[in-house]
């Protein structure tokens, strides 16, 4: 996203102000898992079986249906603060 909440991509709205965001965290993974939610979204996981290591990183995050992604993939997670 360039600044805008998904709300206003398609609705520009002259009262709105941009907003900045700040980069906590990212990385590299492999899609281990997806696992079907319901008929609008899945879920995509990466649960590293070295839990005990610190420097360690997993995800599971709920995306809509139509992404294309299966296990093996590699994606990008971006964690970023208002």
């Amino acid at each position: 996203m360039d600044g805008h909440p998904a709300c206003h991509l398609n609705k520009p709205d002259p009262h709105f102000t941009l907003f900045t965001m700040t980069k906590v965290l990212e990385f590299e993974s492999a899609v281990e898992f997806i696992a079907n939610i319901n008929d609008h979204k899945d879920c995509l996981m990466s649960q590293d079986p070295t839990q005990d290591d610190p420097g360690a990183l997993w995800f599971n995050i709920d995306v809509p249906k139509g992404h294309n992604l299966k296990a093996g993939d590699r994606v990008r997670v971006t964690v970023e603060k208002l």
